[in-house]
């Protein structure tokens, strides 16, 4: 955790901008200092911290400060010394940071340029954010903390694309005045101004594009579990997720292949279906493993954990979702502090192509308004004031544009792919933050180098998913037969289990039925919601009686009341204490919104849309 400015501040206001840090990410109140010629920064570090306090060079008067995972691929010190990437950053600039990969945030001071550089990871997934207040620009992990501190006004636009989408995205926020960093990003701040660079973007290998898919598989089992075992060897034993998908499944074999020590943990009771696969896994392998099961006062305990979540997700993820993982957090982190989990393994099976699926890699063209089909669900229409859903489409689209057509001739593939990963600063970024002070979260599949590894394959090897399925089968070839949650199992299909895939086709033609009936009618068909141990209906009636006793909800006291019509608000509440609701994301959303314009003073005053 960092503060920096581009104009000293009094102590006073820098030791309460450090308080309020603190306080966002649970930390305690002892960090290590140091300062510039025109900047100041604190940084906190916890137990699971790796790159422990400032960074000097004495003979520059230089300094680094990192948070989060820092892969130098030329120095990879096992106690996160970054010693020598400060020299070389010294001597040679920006040049250096191509070395980089991992999940990070940078600041380095350059003692002879008297330069400040924030630097963002490759894909933008440890958040960082700015916001500026007359001549001086506050810089933290926590964006409560810099909205606090520089009085931000609302982000009517970020309002609503969280409340219609349940995340912002790349360097939007909930605040005007504040930013996060986008992937790749260097801000260098000096006395005579602020300039933009970006150090890296993903390339196509043309030689991969040409591969068998024999070929492709090889190169998978040659290459992943040596980036992995890079990336990953220092941390020692570590968690790693391990669901009913693919997705996990595929890290933890990668993991084991690279000769690396973990420990499984699922989450949920023994009925809900990722449990049930998951357990079959460990039955097939003796991996060791851990499964968390919440308290049967879940519906009361968890309220406990909202002010966390909502500090935890910087406004920016629904604090209901938020719940669960941080209850597990809380018990992972006595063990070991690192988590890995399986986000990114959608760059290898290609997901985010099926809207262009009569076209796929022959066309350069992108439909990009198809992407919001998976991103802006039905929610209550009638409680809003104003139809925001224009106006959110329009600016998703225009961010789309940009990242897509960065490179005009390349395959819709391509596209697609620099989209998936861009839009995931909402998802993975925002989750991989939200543990910063309990836990470091890795996605291991977002290594820059792994990235550009799949994303240079011939596209037809990732359609449904053959690459990994061929090399799980090949790699091992009972958790391969396994079934993945809905999808038959994880092997090629063949002469003899054709008959396994069979279910999967009805679960496919359900989900794109409900796809059509969100986009062409407004809702969805889904039935109930999965087991999760506990009565989602006494979790809302706690967490509505909770927000009755803070007049969180009313509208006449809420700071965010100008957006819903007063009397279908109050339906919408009424409705949610019965059996037959099912908008808990847009409840969670309402709320999120709601306690992070409150805890920042922020007060919304919509125009007319």
């Amino acid at each position: 955790m960092f503060e920096s400015k581009s104009a000293r501040a009094s102590e006073l206001e820098f030791r309460d901008f450090s308080r309020c840090v603190a306080r966002a990410k649970h930390l305690a109140l002892s960090p290590s200092t140091i300062s510039g010629s025109h900047c100041l920064a604190a940084k906190f570090d916890s137990a699971s911290s790796l790159h422990r306090s400032v960074t000097e060079d004495g003979a520059t008067g230089s300094w680094l400060i990192a948070v989060g995972t820092v892969v130098d691929t030329k120095a990879m010190s096992l106690d996160g010394d970054l010693s020598l990437l400060l020299r070389d950053y010294v001597e040679h600039g920006a040049t250096v940071l191509q070395r980089l990969d991992g999940v990070f945030g940078l600041v380095m001071y350059n003692g002879r340029t008297h330069i400040l550089s924030i630097i963002s990871d490759p894909f933008g997934y440890m958040s960082l954010f700015y916001g500026t207040r007359g001549n001086q620009t506050w810089i933290s992990t926590s964006a409560l903390a810099v909205a606090q501190q520089i009085q931000a006004t609302p982000n009517e636009l970020g309002v609503h694309c969280f409340l219609r989408t349940g995340k912002v995205f790349g360097e939007m926020t909930l605040w005007q005045e504040i930013k996060r960093l986008r992937p790749a990003m260097v801000l260098e701040q000096s006395v005579a101004g602020t300039r933009e660079s970006t150090y890296w973007t993903p390339v196509i290998d043309a030689s991969l594009s040409r591969m068998t898919l024999p070929d492709a598989v090889d190169k998978l089992a040659e290459s992943v579990p040596a980036l992995l075992q890079r990336n990953l060897s220092r941390e020692g034993k570590v968690w790693s997720d391990l669901t009913g998908g693919f997705d996990t499944r595929f890290l933890t074999v990668l993991l084991e292949n690279a000769g690396l020590p973990f420990k499984a943990n699922f989450v949920g009771p023994d009925h809900h279906p990722d449990v049930k696969i998951a357990k079959q896994i460990i039955r097939q392998t003796g991996w060791e493993h851990q499964q968390f099961q919440l308290p049967r006062s879940w519906a009361q305990d968890s309220l406990q954990l909202l002010e966390e979540a909502l500090y935890g997700g910087d406004g920016h993820l629904n604090v209901l979702l938020l719940l669960r993982p941080l209850w597990v957090h809380h018990r992972e982190r006595e063990q070991f502090g690192t988590l890995l989990n399986g986000l990114g393994g959608e760059m290898w099976r290609g997901p985010n192509w099926w809207t262009e699926r009569t076209a796929i890699g022959e066309s350069t063209s992108v439909h990009y308004e198809r992407q919001l089909w998976a991103l802006m669900h039905p929610i209550a229409e009638q409680v809003l004031v104003s139809n925001s859903k224009r106006m959110v489409e329009d600016e998703l689209l225009r961010q789309f544009r940009i990242v897509g057509e960065r490179c005009p001739d390349a395959p819709n593939t391509f596209k697609l792919d620099s989209v998936w990963a861009y839009r995931e600063t909402g998802h993975v970024g925002a989750f991989t933050s939200c543990a910063a002070g309990l836990l470091r979260v890795i996605p291991p599949l977002f290594s820059k180098d792994i990235v550009d590894l799949v994303m240079s394959f011939d596209y037809r090897w990732r359609v449904n998913n053959a690459l990994v399925k061929h090399w799980l089968f090949r790699t091992n070839r009972a958790i391969a037969n396994l079934q993945v949650e809905g999808r038959g199992p994880a092997a090629p299909l063949r002469i003899d289990n054709w008959y396994r895939f069979i279910p999967s086709r009805f679960t496919y033609a359900y989900r794109a039925i409900d796809k059509l009936s969100q986009v062409g009618l407004g809702r969805s068909i889904r039935g109930h919601a999965r087991p999760e141990g506990y009565s989602r209906l006494e979790f809302r009636q706690e967490l509505i009686q909770w927000a009755a006793n803070k007049h969180l909800l009313d509208p006449a006291q809420m700071h965010s009341g100008k957006l819903y019509h007063s009397n279908q608000l109050a339906a919408f509440l009424q409705e949610a204490q019965t059996e037959k609701f099912k908008q808990d994301e847009f409840l969670g959303r309402i709320i999120t919104v709601e306690m992070a314009l409150r805890e920042t003073g922020a007060v919304l005053q919509p125009k007319s849309i």
